[in-house]
């Protein structure tokens, strides 16, 4: 298990550094991205695999939505807007985490990109940004990684939040 835990450390660094330096990341970290973090998984339902895929393809629809009625026209999402690899990013974490994890890390991996970014773009105003989300992402998702290794949380069980929230409220 620790073979597998620092190849996904590895992995994750390898993306986010090429998606800071080249806004591009190598195709083949996806495939060894899912797979190390199904491996990493052993409470893998297919079940919950579909309702996070689901979820990604509803915020993949709803934004072409929204992006389309901006501009009045059918738009390619990840032409201008969204990078194929924030995409399969998204794909790959679908095999890890639970589906109310999922959408947890999701909004929150996104609220604080949006903050961060927010404040970067305040302080240095730089002329022409892009947001390396996917680079953001693993790192964010690094991080969830060695906490719960370090606290030995399962990412996998709906109840953690909650058991967490009941026992702060009982303290």
């Amino acid at each position: 298990m620790f073979l597998i835990k620092a190849v996904v450390i590895l992995i994750l660094v390898a993306m986010g550094l090429q998606d800071f330096k080249f806004r591009a990341i190598s195709w083949y970290l996806f495939p060894a991205l899912a797979l190390g973090l199904l491996l990493l998984n052993p409470a893998f339902s297919l079940y919950s695999c579909f309702v996070n895929f689901g979820f990604v393809a509803l915020v993949f629809v709803l934004l072409t939505g929204w992006f389309s009625l901006k501009s009045g026209s059918l738009v390619n999402l990840t032409q201008r807007h969204l990078g194929v690899g924030d995409v399969l990013f998204l794909l790959c974490l679908a095999f890890f985490f639970s589906p109310l994890n999922f959408f947890l890390f999701y909004l929150l991996s996104l609220l604080s990109i949006s903050i961060g970014t927010g404040l970067y773009l305040l302080a240095f105003k730089p002329k022409d940004f892009t947001i390396p989300l996917a680079g953001l992402q693993g790192l964010a998702l690094l991080a969830v990684l060695l906490i719960s290794w370090l606290l030995n949380l399962d990412l996998n069980d709906n109840t953690l939040l909650p058991d967490l929230i009941m026992s702060y409220e009982r303290s």
